[in-house]
C-alpha cells in the first residue's frame, strides 16, 4: 500500500521506454503486453503501447476496447504524474465500462480509486470521497481495504465518526486475512490517526503503540511506514502530555537530524490567514505532511492532524503546497525525507504590506500593459513550479518590453539562484533604457539591481544615493520620492543617515504627489520617529497627525522598524534538543511596540514539529528594534515574521 505521493515521486525519474513487443504482433498481443506492463507497474513501457493502440483504425469502431484502453492508459498517466491527462482519459472511457457491469468491475474500481487520488491531491476531499465510495461498492474481501483506508483519510476531519468506522472495518479485514505485520501496522496507524483527529487521544496513543510493535519497535531501520507511525506517535504523545516520549518518537523518525538543516532554506513559505472564510483562530494548529520534487516544488501536501475541522485542515495543506525550495538545497536532503516530511503550522495575522517600491512596480506593470505585454497568471502556483515556465518564456522573448517583462518575472522568483536573478535584473534595467521606458520604470529596475547586488544595508544605501544623483531619476517626482525614502530609512544596526530629515522633507513637500500618497504617508511616519528620537515630541505628534491614519493603520505601512539587537545566544538552544541531536527552524510572528520591544511572539511554522517553538519565541522576545513614534505608545508594526534556525556545532 504505497502512498500516491511516493508513487508520483518515483515516477518522475522514469523515462519513456520502448516496450519489448515482437515485430508483427497482433492487436491482442500488443494489448496484452500493455496490460501486463501496466499491472507490473511498468507504466513507462505501457503508455507508448496504449497510445499506439488508440491510433489503430481497426480499434476505433470498438467502443468497449477503446474505453478499456483509455481507462488503463489514464491509470498509468496518473501514476506517472500526468494527472490532468490521466483523469481526462479515465473519464472518457469510464462510462462505457460501467455499463458493462461485472465484466469490467476491477477496471472501474481501480479507475475510481485513481480519480479519488487525483481529487484528494487537489484538496477536493468531498469529490475524492464520492469516487472512493464508488470504488468501495465494487470491492469485496481484502480489496475493500484500499478504498476504506482512502475514505478514512479524506473524512477524518469531518467530526462524524465515518473515518473511524472506515478504518475500523479495514483493520478487521486486515486482521482476519492475516496480513503481514507491517501491512497490518499501516492499517492500524490510519485507524489511530482517525481516532486522534476525533479527539480520542488515549485510544489513538494505544493503537499507535500497537502499530509500532507490529513494525518491530524503535529500531534504527527506517522506512516510509516507520516514519509515518513514529511521527503520529510523536503527535499522540504530545497530546497526552508525554513530552519526553514525543521527542523520542520524533528522533527515531530521523526528522531534524540532518546536518545544516536543509529544510530551513525554504525560499517561499505561505501560511493561511487567520479569520477569513475558514475562521482560523491564532491557536489553531495543524501538522501537514508533504513531499518535495527535485526542482523544489511541493507534491502531495496532506493534513495529518488538526482540531479545527476539514476546511481548516485543507487550508493549511493548500498553503504548504505553495512552498518552494531551490533545487540545490533539495539535493542536500536525503531522498527518504524528500518523500515524507512534516511541519507544524498556525495561521498568520499578517496583511499585505506594500513595499516602498510598490508605486514604481505599478508603473512597470502599466507600461507593459500599454506595450501589449501580458505574462502568465501565477494562479496560486509556487515559485518552484513557475520558474521553468518563466525560463521558457524568457527564451521566447526576443527583446523590447516583452523581454523586460520576462526578465523581471524570472528575477522576482525566489527560487532562482542569486547570480541568475542579478543578471536578469541588470539586463532588464539595460533593456528598459534602450526600449525608451518611462523614468519610473527605469528607476524601479535600477533599484532592484542595487538591492540584489548590495552585500549590506549600508552598501544598498550608497547605491541608492548614486541613483538619486542621476538627473533623470531626480527629476521624476515618483522616482525621487521613492529613492529619498529608501535612503532615509534605518537599516540593520545602522542609524538613519544624518540628512534623513532633509530627505524625508523632500518627500512630504513634493508638490507633484497627492497629499495622501503612500510614500508621503510613509515619510511622515518616519519623520515622526526621527523627531521623537531627538526629543521633539510636539513635532513628532504633528507629523503623525498629518498622516490622517490611526495607530492601527500605521502598523501596516512601510517602512518597518529595523533590527537593533538580535535576541538569543547559545544558551537558548533547548537542552533536550541537544541531547536528541535535533536541528530545525521556526518561523515566529510578532508585533513590535513603539519602544522597539517585541510583543506576543508566536510560532506559526516549525520543523520538526513541537521541538523548538518555545526557544524561538524566547529569542524573538529578547530582540530589539528601532523605536517608532505613536501618540499612545501602542504597537508600531503588526504581524512581523522572522525565521529562527537552530544548528548544532560541527
Amino acid at each position: 500500500m504505497v502512498a500516491p505521493t511516493l508513487v508520483i515521486l518515483l515516477a518522475q525519474a522514469a523515462p519513456a521506454v520502448a516496450p519489448a513487443v515482437p515485430p508483427g504482433a497482433s492487436l491482442q498481443q500488443r494489448f496484452d503486453a500493455a496490460n501486463t506492463a501496466a499491472a507490473d507497474g511498468r507504466c513507462a513501457e505501457a503508455l507508448p503501447l496504449y497510445a499506439a493502440l488508440e491510433a489503430e483504425p481497426k480499434l476505433a469502431r470498438n467502443a468497449v476496447a477503446m474505453a478499456a484502453i483509455a481507462v488503463r492508459k489514464g491509470g498509468c498517466q496518473t501514476r506517472m504524474a500526468q494527472v490532468e491527462d490521466g483523469e481526462a482519459s479515465i473519464r472518457r472511457g469510464l462510462p462505457v465500462l460501467e455499463k458493462r457491469g461485472t465484466e469490467f468491475a476491477v477496471d472501474v474500481r481501480e479507475a475510481r480509486l485513481r480519480l479519488g487520488d487525483a481529487a484528494q491531491a487537489r484538496f477536493d476531499y468531498a469529490g475524492a470521497a464520492e469516487d472512493y465510495r464508488a470504488a468501495l461498492a465494487l470491492a469485496t474481501g481484502i480489496f475493500r481495504i484500499r478504498p476504506l483506508m482512502a475514505l478514512s483519510r479524506v473524512t477524518m476531519f469531518d467530526g462524524d465518526g465515518a473515518a473511524i468506522r472506515h478504518a475500523e472495518e479495514a483493520l478487521t479485514i486486515a486482521t482476519g486475512d492475516k496480513l503481514a505485520r507491517k501491512e497490518l501496522a499501516v492499517v492500524r496507524t490510519q485507524y489511530a490517526r482517525a481516532l486522534m483527529n476525533a479527539g480520542r487521544k488515549d485510544e489513538a496513543y494505544r493503537a499507535l503503540k500497537a502499530s509500532l510493535k507490529e513494525q518491530g519497535g524503535l529500531t534504527m531501520r527506517v522506512g516510509v511506514d516507520d516514519i509515518v507511525t513514529r511521527s503520529d506517535l510523536a503527535i499522540a504523545a504530545r497530546l497526552a502530555g508525554d513530552q519526553d516520549a514525543a521527542r523520542q518518537y520524533l528522533a527515531y523518525t530521523g526528522a531534524g537530524r540532518m546536518r545544516d538543516t536543509p529544510f530551513a532554506n525554504a525560499k517561499q513559505i505561505d501560511l493561511p490567514p487567520c479569520g477569513g472564510e475558514t475562521g482560523l483562530k491564532p491557536d489553531d494548529m495543524a501538522v501537514v505532511e508533504f513531499s518535495l520534487a527535485d526542482d523544489g516544488h511541493v507534491i502531495g501536501a496532506a493534513p495529518i492532524y488538526t482540531g479545527a475541522g476539514r476546511e481548516a485542515a485543507l487550508e493549511f495543506a493548500r498553503a504548504v503546497a505553495r512552498w518552494s525550495w531551490e533545487a540545490a538545497d533539495v539535493a542536500k536532503i536525503p531522498l527518504l525525507f524528500r518523500y515524507t516530511t512534516r511541519v507544524e503550522l498556525r495561521c498568520t495575522r499578517a496583511a499585505d504590506r506594500p513595499a516602498l517600491t510598490a508605486p514604481l512596480a505599478e508603473e512597470l506593470a502599466g507600461w507593459l500593459a500599454k506595450e501589449g505585454v501580458a505574462l502568465p497568471d501565477p494562479a496560486g502556483r509556487s515559485d518552484a513550479v513557475l520558474a521553468p515556465v518563466q525560463r521558457d518564456l524568457l527564451k521566447r522573448a526576443a527583446g523590447g518590453p516583452a523581454r523586460v517583462a520576462a526578465l523581471a518575472a524570472l528575477a522576482d522568483n525566489s527560487v532562482v539562484p542569486a547570480a541568475e536573478r542579478t543578471a536578469a535584473w541588470t539586463e532588464a534595467a539595460a533593456l528598459s533604457r534602450t526600449a525608451g521606458a518611462p523614468a519610473p520604470v527605469r528607476t524601479y529596475l535600477a533599484i532592484r539591481v542595487a538591492q540584489q547586488r548590495a552585500d549590506s544595508g549600508r552598501d544598498q544605501r550608497a547605491a541608492l544615493r548614486a541613483l538619486l544623483a542621476d538627473p533623470a531619476m531626480a527629476a521624476d517626482p515618483l522616482s525621487a520620492a521613492t529613492l529619498r525614502l529608501l535612503v532615509a530609512q534605518p537599516v540593520y544596526r545602522a542609524a538613519p543617515p544624518p540628512d534623513a530629515l532633509t530627505l524625508l522633507d523632500g518627500v512630504v513637500d513634493a508638490p507633484a504627489l497627492p497629499a495622501r500618497h503612500p510614500l508621503k504617508v510613509g515619510a511622515m511616519l518616519q519623520r515622526a520617529d526621527l523627531l521623537a528620537a531627538r526629543g521633539d515630541l510636539a513635532g513628532a505628534r504633528a507629523a503623525f497627525e498629518r498622516t490622517g491614519l490611526t495607530e492601527e493603520q500605521c502598523a501596516l505601512i512601510e517602512p518597518r522598524p529595523a533590527v537593533r539587537r538580535a535576541g538569543g545566544d547559545a544558551n537558548d538552544y533547548p537542552m533536550a534538543a541537544v541531547q536528541m541531536g535535533f536541528e530545525g527552524w521556526v518561523r515566529v510572528e510578532f508585533d513590535i511596540a513603539a519602544n522597539g520591544t517585541t510583543v506576543v511572539p508566536r510560532a506559526i511554522a516549525a520543523y520538526p514539529p513541537f521541538v523548538f517553538n518555545d526557544a524561538a519565541q524566547g529569542i524573538l522576545r529578547d530582540a530589539r528594534y528601532t523605536s517608532s513614534y505613536r501618540p499612545s505608545g501602542n504597537v508600531a508594526c503588526a504581524a512581523n515574521t522572522q525565521s529562527v534556525v537552530f544548528r548544532l556545532p560541527n
